[in-house]
């Protein structure tokens, strides 16, 4: 199976909230501490993504001290009444992610689009640039930015959290999409551990907790444009910079 060199960006911005599916039934939502592999491809995704590949993040290194802060939100209900609830953001939050991209073999039809090279030239161009779409972070309320970083930077700087263990309990990891309308939608959820700040994501395959969830509406595949006029574009877009 065909594997892409490994990436490298710096993800960072005033708050995120990586949402606990625990805290969702009620008035208040809490973040988990670290970002989930779910909201980390998301934004990711947000850099570069055709269904072509899949990006694959394998490592998230915590930066900065674990901080909360609660915010009242007042929202609208369906009689125009206003109701209360809180929400626990992270503040201040940088984190420097690890992921490499593989073919989406779900698409045989997109086998000419199969250009590592191009692909890859690509992703560092958009990492370098902040990014094709806007970075969230967990959230559109919550803004983020993404700069390129080397290997050395990502393996030499240091986390506030070196010398530190800390076991985060049962986390949310990920999604697997359905192939087709008989497919189910599933739900993974592990046990995680960060070691120096630094997380390590399993794959599906070991995940300990796995639910079939039923809400999922299949979308009807499209063409797409393909990497030869993505990058056509990206050089006349550097040209038109210079």
């Amino acid at each position: 199976m065909y594997r892409s060199r490994n990436f490298y960006a710096r993800v960072r911005g005033d708050q995120a909230i990586f949402t606990n599916p625990a805290t969702k039934g009620g008035s208040e939502r809490s973040s988990y501490s670290t970002p989930t592999r779910q909201a980390l491809q998301g934004i990711i995704d947000a850099v570069y993504y055709k269904p072509t590949f899949t990006n694959v993040v394998t490592e998230v290194k915590v930066m900065n001290q674990i901080q909360t802060e609660l915010h009242g939100v007042r929202a609208l209900l369906h009689d125009y009444s206003a109701d209360l609830s809180y929400v626990s953001y992270l503040s201040d939050v940088e984190y420097l992610v690890k992921f490499h991209f593989i073919w989406n073999e779900n698409r045989e039809d997109l086998m000419q689009d199969r250009l590592p090279k191009k692909h890859e030239a690509i992703m560092e161009r958009s990492i370098r640039k902040g990014g094709r779409r806007h970075i969230f972070l967990g959230t559109t309320e919550c803004f983020g930015l993404v700069d390129e970083i080397s290997q050395e930077e990502y393996e030499n700087t240091p986390s506030y959290y070196d010398g530190v263990t800390i076991d985060l309990g049962i986390m949310f990891h990920s999604f697997a999409y359905p192939k087709d309308e008989t497919t189910p939608l599933k739900s993974y959820f592990t046990k995680t551990v960060m070691e120096n700040g630094l997380i390590k994501f399993k794959p599906q395959s070991e995940c300990e907790i796995v639910n079939t969830l039923s809400s999922y509406t299949f979308k009807t595949l499209g063409q797409i444009k393909s990497v030869d006029d993505e990058l056509k574009e990206y050089d006349a877009m550097e040209k038109g910079e210079e």
